[in-house]
């Protein structure tokens, strides 16, 4: 796991790398107590992200949160994406050690936009 922090951000990475072949990525964006998570099977690949099940608004309702990438750059990303700082933790963990997907978190194919 390749943590990057400052104040309450946070970008996480997990790159199991099982052959030399292998690209999966699980990263996760944290922002204090909530933060969201984007998995890639490869390079280049749109992937998949978290959407929270129990969120009360739409996804284009423009509710958004900030995030500060390991790079500097300042992302916002809808409300629909986040869920609790625990959950995001636990899920990478879950990643890190069985290199599959967590089926506790909502998942969305983000070729369909």
């Amino acid at each position: 796991m390749d943590i990057w922090e400052k104040g309450p951000y946070k970008e996480i990475w997990v790159c199991p790398q099982e052959t030399p072949e292998d690209e999966r990525a699980m990263m996760a964006l944290i922002n204090g107590d909530w933060g969201w998570l984007m998995y890639l099977r490869e390079e280049g690949d749109s992937g998949f992200s978290s959407r929270n099940p129990d969120y009360t608004g739409t996804e284009g309702d423009g509710n958004k949160m900030e995030f500060l990438l390991s790079n500097g750059q300042m992302d916002f990303y809808p409300l629909s994406y986040l869920l609790p700082a625990e959950q995001v933790l636990r899920a990478l963990d879950y990643f890190e050690t069985y290199h599959r997907l967590p089926e506790f978190i909502t998942w969305h194919d983000d070729a369909f936009l």
